[in-house]
C-alpha cells in the first residue's frame, strides 16, 4: 500500500488534497480548518470527505442548518444519534455490539451536552471511534456572525481539556477566500486555513490525452473537451470553428446524439455571452439533432429533445416572451414524459404553468400545474417532500383560493395531494432537509 502510485488524473488530484489534508492532520495544536477552494476544485474536496467517510466511521459529515447557537449543537447531536440507528444493523453485522445510547442532558449548555455526546461515543466504541473528524456543512447558515461565536464556543470547550478533545477535528470547506477571520485572528494556533488548487477544470484534457485514443472518437472527444472550455471564454469565433469541426465528425460518423451535445454547448455559450438570435438557432439544431437521434433509436433521444427545448425556453424567457416559451415546455414535458422522468416532466410543466400565468392563461396555468402534481407519481416517494414538486405544491396553494372550502378547484388539488403523500399530506409539502430526504430514501430502497 505504501508503493502505490496514482495513475489517472483524478487519482494524483486526490493525493494532493491528501497531502493538504496532512498539513492540517500532522500539526497537533489545530483543531479546525477551513479548507478553502475554488468551485471545481470543492467537488475534489468533497469526493476526498466522501471516500474517507466510507473508510471510517470516524468522518462524519453534517449538513444541518444553522440557525441560532443554541439550536445547532443540539442539531448536530440529533444527526449523530440517527446515523448510529441506521447503521446499528449492520454494525452488529460486522460483531460490533452496537448498544450506544445518548447520555440523557442535564443543566449543562447545548455544546458541552454536544461534547460530552461526542465523548460518551469514543468511550464506548475506541476502536471504531479513536479520533472524529467532524465535517461541518451546513445547508444554510441564517447568522455568519452568530456561528463565528459558536465555532469560538466550541474551541473553548476544547481549551478546558475534557470530552476527549484532543481527538477531534473540525472541519469545513467551501469558497470563501477570506473565510474566519477573527477566529484565526484570535486562536492562530487551533484555526488553520488551506487553500487548496487542484486544477480539476483541466482533468477532461488530460483523461482525453491519457487515453491515447485515435480516429474519430479520440478526435471527437479533445474537440468536445475544447468546446466545453470554450465557455468560460469570450470568444465566439474560436467557438464557432471548434464547433464547425466537431459537427464535421458527427455528421460523417451519423452520431445525432453527439450532434446534439455539441449544439447544446454552444447555445449555453451563446446564452452566457447574451448572443440571444445564436443561442436561440443552437438550441432549436439541438433540438432538431436530438429527434434524429431518437429517430435512430438512441436510448438517450428523448432527454435530448427536452434538454433542447429547455434552451429554446430559456432564451423566450431572456426576451420576456412567456408564450413561445410555454410552448416549448409543453412539448418538453410530453418526451420527459415518455420516460417517465418525474423530476423533467414536473419541471416542465411548472414552467409552463408560469408561463401560462404570466400571459393571463390561468386556466390553462392551473391544467398544466395538476399535470405537473400527476408526474409527481413518477417520483420516488422519499423525495417528492425535497424536489421540484414542492414548488409545484406552493405554487397549487396559491392558484386555487385554498382556504375557501367552497373553492371549485380545491377538492381535485386536495386529491392530487392526497395521492401524492397520503391522508396526513399537510406535512407531506412541507419541503425535507436534504439529510432527511438521503435517510427516507435509503430507507425506502431497503424495504424495496
Amino acid at each position: 500500500m505504501n508503493n502505490w502510485q496514482p495513475t489517472n488524473p483524478v487519482d494524483r488530484r486526490l493525493m494532493d488534497a491528501h497531502q493538504d489534508w496532512l498539513q492540517f492532520a500532522q500539526d497537533k495544536p489545530a483543531r479546525l480548518l477551513y479548507w478553502s477552494a475554488n468551485e471545481p476544485d470543492l467537488e475534489l474536496i468533497h469526493a476526498y470527505f466522501q471516500s474517507q467517510k466510507r473508510l471510517s466511521s470516524a468522518v462524519m459529515q453534517f449538513t444541518s442548518p444553522f440557525e441560532t447557537e443554541s439550536q445547532y449543537p443540539l442539531s448536530l447531536v440529533r444527526e449523530i444519534s440517527d446515523y448510529y440507528e441506521k447503521t446499528r444493523d449492520g454494525s452488529a453485522a460486522n460483531g460490533i455490539v452496537a448498544n450506544w445510547s445518548i447520555p440523557s442532558r442535564s443543566n449543562e449548555s447545548e455544546t458541552h451536552h454536544l461534547m460530552n455526546v461526542l465523548d460518551s461515543l469514543m468511550a464506548h466504541h475506541p476502536d471504531v471511534f479513536p479520533g472524529m473528524v467532524l465535517v461541518l456543512r451546513p445547508q444554510s447558515i441564517k447568522n455568519e456572525q452568530a456561528f463565528e461565536r459558536w465555532l469560538d464556543e466550541l474551541l473553548g470547550a476544547f481549551d478546558k481539556g475534557r470530552w476527549r478533545s484532543e481527538r477531534l477535528r473540525l472541519v469545513q470547506y467551501g469558497v470563501a477566500t477570506a473565510p474566519l477571520a477573527s477566529l484565526r485572528q484570535n486562536r492562530p494556533s487551533q484555526v488553520k486555513l488551506v487553500r487548496g488548487r487542484y486544477y480539476m477544470e483541466a482533468v477532461p484534457r488530460e483523461l482525453v490525452a491519457q487515453s491515447g485514443e485515435r480516429g474519430p472518437g479520440g478526435e471527437f472527444r479533445r474537440l468536445f473537451v475544447e468546446l466545453s472550455e470554450s465557455i468560460s471564454r469570450d470568444d465566439p469565433q474560436h467557438l464557432a470553428r471548434l464547433r464547425e469541426r466537431a459537427l464535421a465528425i458527427t455528421s460523417r460518423e451519423q452520431w445525432p446524439d453527439q450532434s446534439a451535445v455539441v449544439h447544446l454547448i454552444a447555445g449555453a455559450a451563446y446564452l452566457k455571452w447574451k448572443s440571444n438570435d445564436e443561442a436561440l438557432a443552437a438550441y432549436q439544431a439541438a433540438t432538431q439533432a436530438g429527434r434524429q437521434a431518437l429517430d435512430a433509436a438512441h436510448p438517450g433521444g428523448n432527454k435530448l429533445v427536452v434538454n433542447g427545448l429547455f434552451g429554446e425556453a430559456s432564451v423566450h424567457l431572456m426576451q420576456s416572451d412567456f408564450k413561445s416559451a410555454a410552448r416549448c415546455y409543453d412539448e418538453a414535458a410530453q418526451y420527459a414524459a415518455a420516460e417517465q422522468d418525474g423530476i423533467l416532466t414536473v419541471e416542465s410543466r411548472r414552467m409552463q404553468a408560469w408561463c401560462l400565468e404570466k400571459t393571463g392563461r390561468t386556466d390553462q396555468a392551473f391544467e398544466a400545474g395538476m399535470q405537473a402534481l400527476a408526474a409527481g407519481q413518477w417520483l420516488e416517494p422519499a423525495i417528492r417532500s425535497n424536489s421540484n414538486l414542492q414548488l409545484v405544491t406552493a405554487w397549487m396553494l396559491g392558484q386555487t383560493g385554498f382556504f375557501d372550502k367552497h373553492h371549485k378547484r380545491r377538492d381535485d388539488v386536495v386529491a392530487q395531494f392526497k395521492s401524492l403523500y397520503g391522508e396526513n399530506w399537510r406535512e407531506g409539502i412541507k419541503p425535507l432537509a436534504p439529510d432527511q430526504v438521503s435517510r427516507l430514501f435509503i430507507a425506502a430502497q431497503e424495504g424495496a
